[in-house]
């Protein structure tokens, strides 16, 4: 069964300064070791990872080449799927259905929950609680 990965715990895992490193890397130790596959993210969670590590390195050209090495390089280990307009149109009405006065989601938390059913997976790896109650997550 896919699981499915969110920006926060590809950002974590790749940077040790983040908060939540340590258990970022306990969870991967973990998948490694019972070798998980597939491990699924989409193209939104590239572009919203790279964003952060702009950010929060102010554009580092150090920090960008270890972010590309781990979307496309030798550290890479999930696989980015590509939305498609259908797709697009599919994640917009999860986004509607979702979204509430108390749990306001992003087009890319509708993006995951959309990847999520689409390959029927198992979990999602992120710190973010706004999953809970939608998705079977692990933090």
């Amino acid at each position: 069964m896919s699981i499915i990965l969110d920006s926060n715990f590809i950002f974590a895992i790749s940077f040790k300064q983040d908060k939540n490193f340590k258990r970022a890397y306990e969870i991967f130790t973990k998948l490694k070791e019972n070798d998980a596959r597939p491990l699924l993210t989409n193209n939104l969670v590239v572009e919203e990872t790279i964003t952060l590590v702009v950010a929060r390195f102010n554009g580092n050209p150090f920090h960008l080449d270890k972010i590309r090495e781990l979307m496309w390089g030798n550290d890479n280990f999930f696989q980015i799927e590509y939305l498609t307009q259908d797709d697009y149109k599919d994640m917009f009405n999860i986004l509607k259905k979702y979204t509430t006065l108390k749990r306001l989601l992003s087009c890319v938390d509708a993006s995951l929950i959309f990847l999520y059913q689409k390959f029927n997976a198992e979990k999602i790896i992120s710190f973010d609680g706004h999953f809970d109650g939608i998705l079977d997550r692990l933090y």
